[in-house]
């Protein structure tokens, strides 16, 4: 069985770090590890090392690195995804299962059609809440890099900041994706469940996106999203490896 794993920012060689509070319920109350047990750290960027912990007590969990160790590999193709915050704990379910497919970075991008009780997102409300997911999810798959999870921006905003060359967007009723020319990286933007307004596609169009669909059923958003995710790792990640 392979070592339980825990996020820490601040890993390095040799060092004596505290886990955060989160890794420290899960490693004494779900896992019932004790101190002397060998476990993972890992930084969040790719770096990996062996540890055990060093104190496991009600008030902190301690972990003592030793040295690196060979983490995962990641997915050949560096993806963004983009999505429309989601209400309730949808959002939460994509952040997590996008990190465990191989995202790269997920943006959340405020539409017209953007459900009102998610744009709260706008205000960092619910930021801190998925990146704790995505720590987690990157703990749970063995993943030794953390997807950034950036501040939500509307769509005009966003657009306005540096991303991939290769621009892809989710609708339905479009083309399906094909089998070639998807790598190294790339954007996919999924909408909100009312769809994408034609005056945002034009935006999008003009910021060289181009449409495609993922087959003939309606999906919903956070559907949308992870199929739209597995089937971009089949194609040109390493699902199909």
């Amino acid at each position: 069985m392979s070592a339980p794993r825990f996020h820490v920012a601040e890993a390095a060689p040799g060092a004596h770090l505290e886990l955060p509070e989160h890794s420290a319920h899960h490693a004494r109350d779900v896992l019932r590890l004790r101190a002397g047990d060998d476990v993972r750290v890992f930084d969040g960027r790719g770096a990996e090392y062996a540890a055990a912990l060093d104190q496991v007590s009600r008030k902190r969990v301690t972990v003592r690195l030793a040295g690196l160790v060979v983490p995962r590999p990641e997915s050949p193709l560096l993806m963004t995804l983009a999505l429309s915050p989601l209400k309730g704990d949808r959002m939460e379910l994509v952040v997590q299962k996008a990190t465990e497919l191989g995202v790269s970075a997920i943006h959340p991008v405020i539409l017209t059609r953007t459900d009102a009780v998610a744009r709260p997102a706008l205000k960092g409300t619910r930021q801190d809440r998925w990146e704790k997911v995505a720590s987690g999810a990157a703990e749970q798959c063995g993943r030794a890099t953390v997807p950034e999870i950036h501040p939500a921006r509307l769509l005009g905003e966003w657009l306005r900041e540096e991303l991939p060359q290769k621009r892809l967007v989710f609708c339905e009723g479009k083309p399906p994706l094909g089998s070639a020319g998807w790598g190294p990286a790339l954007v996919l933007l999924v909408g909100p469940a009312g769809g994408i307004e034609e005056s945002e596609l034009l935006l999008l169009r003009d910021h060289g996106f181009e449409e495609r669909g993922l087959g003939p059923r309606t999906l919903r958003a956070e559907t949308a999203a992870i199929a739209a995710v597995c089937a971009l790792q089949l194609l040109a990640g390493d699902l199909g490896r």
